[in-house]
Order: C-alpha cells, then sequence, then structure tokens
C-alpha cells in the first residue's frame, strides 16, 4: 500500500528516541525547541502527531481526516509493537 510506505520512508528519515514509556519521533532537521513530529505515550495509548504530517497525508492519498488518524494509528501498532487507544 503507498500510505505504508510513505510511512515507511518518513519514519527512516526520523530520529527515533525512546524513554520510559514514550516513543518519539523528531525531525533531525527540525528546531530544538520544534522538533517533534509523532510521540506515543505508552501510559495512556495516546499517539500524537504534528498536523501538518497529517494534512500531507490527507492530500497524498484522498482518504478522510478520520480514515487518515485511524491508518496511522494502525500502522503505528504494527511498527513498534505497541497499543494506540487514541490518535490526536
Amino acid at each position: 500500500m503507498l500510505m505504508t510506505e510513505y510511512l515507511n520512508s518518513w519514519v527512516n528519515s526520523r530520529r527515533l528516541v525512546e524513554f520510559d514509556r514514550f516513543i518519539v519521533l523528531e525531525n533531525p532537521n527540525g528546531e530544538e525547541e520544534n522538533d517533534v513530529d509523532m510521540e506515543y505515550d505508552g501510559d495512556d495509548g495516546r499517539l500524537w502527531m504534528r498536523d501538518s504530517l497529517l494534512n500531507t497525508l490527507i492530500d497524498l492519498f484522498g482518504k478522510s481526516h478520520i480514515e487518515t488518524m485511524v491508518f496511522v494509528g494502525k500502522y503505528f501498532e504494527y511498527k513498534f509493537g505497541v497499543e494506540v487507544k487514541k490518535v490526536e
């Protein structure tokens, strides 16, 4: 699936930081205070992603806001072996 391939490439271009129960994907070229593109909190299963990423996926793949968030949540579960309960 094209969105999966896109997300694989996108994740591989990010810096992965894991600590406690958090998984953070950072833009390696971003500003220090503004470099987090996606963050998973294992305590409550919440996955946050930057609006610009969500909007890019919607524009590229023509899915709705909800469909895209559900897809990214399922992708993240598979990729990192965690349970995503909410995507924001």
